[in-house]
């Protein structure tokens, strides 16, 4: 398949999977940078940084509230589990995610009233989490039927499953960060010392 057509870019959808991937990195358990990653877990922690990740969408009337860990967690649980199913190849395993995630909340897509036009798939007057499920998952669909999947990877450095969008014109990026791709290549580099 060729990814010139469907490479990600600057378009809504675009913006909200690259959100979800940042949210995911910063809140969902696992491992980062060759360490064991933890991240608190109590609501205000979590609601902070759910609202100051979704920000950058100035048409989100609906805030995070520290009431809502639970909401919240289960948010970031069901994307790390389908970021890591697409980053991985699995479709088998993200597209029942993505559609039990779309089924939670009822839909209510509308088209932005000003430029530039954008399809939104949240329904505004939900709580936070529920209008974010349903905008990411409804995003995610789009990205996979689209076939811009291929561009969610997985980083390739031991004790590292942070998610990333490879933004790259000829597709080679691995790493999360360059944190782990200076790790990878100080290891190699000392395993030729030897």
């Amino acid at each position: 398949m060729t990814r010139a057509n469907n490479r990600p870019g600057s378009s809504h959808r675009d913006r909200v999977v690259a959100t979800a991937i940042e949210l995911v990195n910063e809140l969902a358990p696992g491992a980062a940078r060759g360490h064991q990653y933890e991240p608190h877990s109590d609501g205000e922690h979590l609601a902070s940084v759910a609202n100051t990740t979704f920000a950058a969408f100035h048409d989100q009337p609906a805030v995070f509230l520290p009431t809502e860990r639970h909401e919240i967690l289960t948010l970031v649980g069901d994307l790390h589990q389908v970021l890591l199913a697409l980053g991985e190849g699995r479709l088998g395993d993200a597209v029942p995610l993505i559609n039990s995630m779309m089924s939670k909340h009822a839909f209510a897509p509308h088209l932005s009233a000003e430029e530039p036009f954008s399809l939104h798939y949240q329904d505004h007057s939900l709580p936070a989490p529920a209008g974010w499920t349903t905008g990411i998952a409804a995003s995610l669909g789009s990205f996979v039927s689209s076939g811009a999947w291929e561009y969610i990877g997985v980083c390739e450095a031991s004790r590292c499953d942070r998610v990333f969008l490879d933004d790259t014109r000829n597709q080679s990026r691995r790493f999360c960060t360059t944190r782990c791709q200076n790790r990878v290549k100080v290891r190699a580099f000392r395993s030729r010392m030897r």
